[in-house]
């Protein structure tokens, strides 16, 4: 408890502060703070209790306690007494010091009062012997002042009379200057008297004066002068009273005007030299183009403007605003010259060249006139430039590969599908080596830009792998939706689509819906990824769109939207196979009178046109697909739909051959057996193969068959035609699909079908069915042989 109550040295410092302000008469009363301390703790305070402090400290404090602080309060006393012993030696050594000073001042100013006086006495004798000087020659000072007034205006009069000759003079010596100052000064007198006393002293000044402003215009325009020259005549013009501000536009217009035509003469220069060497060689544009660049350098046109803004900031002072609207005015139109002169696709070597020059002169020009801003327009500019060249390299890319669709499309119309060419394999080949190698050369070519370490290039680095990313993006979205109009007709021959859409499903070509297809297959599976590997290793980053935009190129976007493509384009062209065989068929069953159809006696035409019709399909799907890996399936026993089979049911059954009711019978017990048979399954899952896409369009095709078959009424020869023509079309059939069994099976189909709809349905005896056949058949070799 002695040592909670042992004063700290903060109390201590308290305690020096207060008795020295006590000592030095302060403001000693308490703060508001202070006065509401305990007294056991305010000792030092001015309303301190003894009593209470005493009482307090008995009652808290045991006797150790006590001695404790008998001890403290009494080293405490002996430190205030020895501060104030200091105080009071420093403080007298302080008065004895003012008193020596006091004592000194009163013996220096014993002898001051006497001196005060004399110079007082001195001071009045001198007053009054001036006033008697001037009280004597005031008469003649006015006299002299008035002669020397007299005087002043004889030598101005002189001077005016004087002025022409002076004028003359200092024209003759080129003193403009001169001249300019004594005209000037003049003015005051000619606009009081230039009518009257001086009007022929005003009128050769004049005329004088007229000569001098015509040689400061000259030197003014002239720009083999120099600067300081023309700047002191644009002061003196300032002087004499003329309008600068028309000199101004003057000066700069046709010194900008003088640059412009010489800009475009040196680009038109250059033109036909970068043409033909793009024609003949990308590897001689390179360094043909660098070497121009550097020609168009050494001239150092902008050298000279830049000296122009120079000295026209020297000439007129405070013409920042016109000179920025000139400058701002020369870059546009000086990158609009360089753009005009580019015909074609412009290499990134060569745009990276222009924007060397425009990035070089746009930091000439901001070191003499950065009020401009022209790094900014500069990068502006670079911006339009570099997206024009991205959306002309993916426009040329794209405009390559819908001009072959449009040019095979023709060539489609004119050749036909059986040309000997293959043109189908060829536009697909094409097709290909334009997306594939057109993409990496893009590629490259946008990555010549980003890897240039031009400061343009580096500020636009994260928005131009947005571009790049974005490009691809909409180019394949733009070549998606062109494969899409284009296979419905509504594109123009020009590869645009028309002002009016009139979709014509059949007015394209078979052959180019497969080669499309079979394109957005490619691109899927190999265009897209290696894009996305490219893109990956090379123009990663961007980040410059906002994140509701999201991400510029979605690979996995543009492969859903190609395999989508892809189907749908390989299901227009077997609808549009499956329905030319189909209208083949229906004019087939419904052009003859089934009623009165004779016994036959040979396989229809139809067949062979059939046959002919799958032939050349065959021929376009071998130029585009590729043969599939999978083994043909073998018909069995178990379908019952054989030839052996249904001619032991014939044999069994020959002596109720004649009977109408008992064929009736068979033909409703062949359809009991058919619940028994193995089921077959008729369409399965396309691929893009040879085999699936021919058996897909047969199919269809033996489904027509058999359902325009329903809709007629047949006797007995014309269900034995109908049994005549599907037993030839088996054979052949066969040899093109997947599935031998499914041909049976729709055969089949098509004979029951018949048989249902016949009044008398029996069919032929296999021998004369055989016999019909081979006849058929040799028939078909002889003429090959022939032909």
């Amino acid at each position: 408890m002695g040592e909670d109550l042992s004063p700290s040295l903060d109390e201590k410092a308290k305690r020096t502060r207060d008795l020295l302000t006590s000592f030095y008469g302060g403001d000693s009363a308490p703060s508001h703070g202070t006065a509401r301390i305990d007294t056991f703790h305010s000792i030092d305070t001015t309303d301190f209790d003894p009593q209470r402090y005493m009482n307090a400290l008995i009652g808290r404090t045991n006797v150790e306690g006590l001695l404790q602080r008998h001890v403290e309060m009494a080293a405490e006393i002996k430190n205030l007494d020895s501060d104030l012993q200091m105080l009071v030696y420093e403080n007298y050594n302080k008065f004895i010091s003012a008193t020596d000073t006091i004592r000194r001042m009163k013996i220096n100013v014993v002898g001051m009062e006497t001196n005060m006086e004399h110079l007082l006495e001195k001071i009045t004798s001198v007053q009054s012997k001036s006033d008697g000087i001037n009280a004597s020659l005031f008469e003649r000072r006015e006299c002299i002042e008035k002669l020397n007034r007299t005087r002043s205006l004889l030598h101005k009069l002189q001077f005016i009379y004087d002025l022409p000759a002076r004028l003359t003079k200092c024209i003759k010596s080129e003193a403009y200057a001169d001249a300019v100052k004594y005209y000037v000064g003049a003015l005051p007198v000619f606009k009081a008297y230039g009518q009257s006393s001086f009007e022929a002293c005003r009128k050769e000044s004049e005329e004088a004066i007229g000569t001098v402003i015509r040689h400061l215009q000259a030197r003014l325009l002239s720009d083999c002068e120099p600067v300081e020259a023309r700047a002191e005549a644009v002061v003196l013009l300032k002087q004499l009273g003329f309008p600068v501000d028309n000199l101004k536009t003057e000066v700069l217009e046709a010194k900008l005007e003088h640059f412009l035509s010489e800009l475009q003469a040196e680009a038109r220069q250059q033109t036909p030299g970068l043409l033909e060497t793009e024609k003949s060689s990308e590897n001689m544009l390179d360094s043909t183009g660098s070497k121009q660049s550097m020609e168009f350098s050494k001239k150092d046109s902008i050298g000279e403007f830049a000296k122009t803004v120079t000295a026209y900031r020297i000439i007129f002072p405070n013409s920042e605003k016109r000179l920025t609207e000139v400058a701002i005015d020369l870059f546009n139109k000086l990158f609009a010259s360089l753009q005009n002169h580019e015909e074609g696709v412009v290499s990134a070597t060569k745009l990276i060249s222009s924007l060397r020059v425009i990035s070089s002169d746009v930091r000439r020009m901001d070191e003499v006139l950065p009020e401009a801003c022209l790094p900014d327009y500069a990068i502006k500019a670079a911006e339009t430039a570099i997206k024009q060249h991205v959306s002309e390299m993916f426009g040329h890319l794209y405009s390559q590969l819908t001009g072959d669709m449009v040019a095979l499309q023709s060539q489609q119309k004119e050749r036909g599908s059986s040309d000997e060419m293959k043109p189908l394999q060829m536009a697909l080949d094409s097709g290909k080596d334009v997306l594939f190698q057109g993409s990496m050369d893009v590629l490259w070519d946008f990555r010549q830009l980003l890897d240039d370490n031009l400061d343009i290039l580096v500020k636009l680095r994260d928005a131009y792998i947005d571009w790049v990313q974005g490009g691809f993006q909409d180019f394949f979205r733009s070549l998606k939706n062109f494969f899409i109009s284009f296979s419905k007709g509504t594109v123009s021959n020009d590869g645009k689509p028309p002002l009016v859409e009139k979709p014509q499903a059949d007015k394209v070509s078979t052959g180019v819906v497969l080669v499309m297809a079979q394109l957005s297959v490619f691109i899927e599976q190999t265009v897209v990824p290696k894009i996305t590997e490219e893109i990956a290793a090379s123009f990663s980053g961007g980040g410059a769109r906002s994140y509701e935009e999201g991400p510029p190129f979605v690979p996995a976007e543009i492969c859903r939207m190609f395999r989508s493509t892809g189907g749908s384009l390989m299901h227009l062209y077997i609808n549009m196979q499956a329905r030319k065989l189909s209208l083949l068929v229906k004019k087939s069953i419904a052009t003859p009178n089934w009623l009165k159809y004779k016994e036959p006696r040979d396989v229809r035409m139809f067949v062979d046109l059939l046959l002919e019709e799958l032939k050349t399909m065959e021929v376009e799907v071998q130029q585009v697909l590729v043969r599939g890996s999978t083994q043909k399936h073998r018909r069995s026993d178990s379908t019952g739909s054989t030839n052996s089979s249904r001619s032991n049911r014939i044999r069994d059954d020959r002596s109720s051959r004649l009977s109408t009711q008992r064929a009736r019978n068979r033909l409703l017990e062949s359809h009991v057996a058919k619940l028994f048979k193995q089921k077959v399954e008729i369409f399965t899952k396309l691929e893009y193969t040879q085999e699936s896409v021919i058996s897909t369009i047969v199919k269809m095709c033996l489904k027509s068959f058999q359902e325009y078959v329903r809709l007629e009424t047949f006797s007995r020869s014309g269900f034995q035609q109908i049994q005549l023509d599907t037993q030839f079309l088996r054979d052949p059939l066969k040899e093109v699909v997947e599935d031998e069994a499914i041909i049976d099976f729709l055969l089949d189909e098509v004979c029951a079908a018949a048989a249902e709809r016949c009044l008398d349905p029996i069919p032929l005896e296999p021998a004369i069915l055989d016999k019909l056949i081979y006849a058929k058949i040799t028939k078909n070799s002889e003429q090959t042989a022939s032909s």
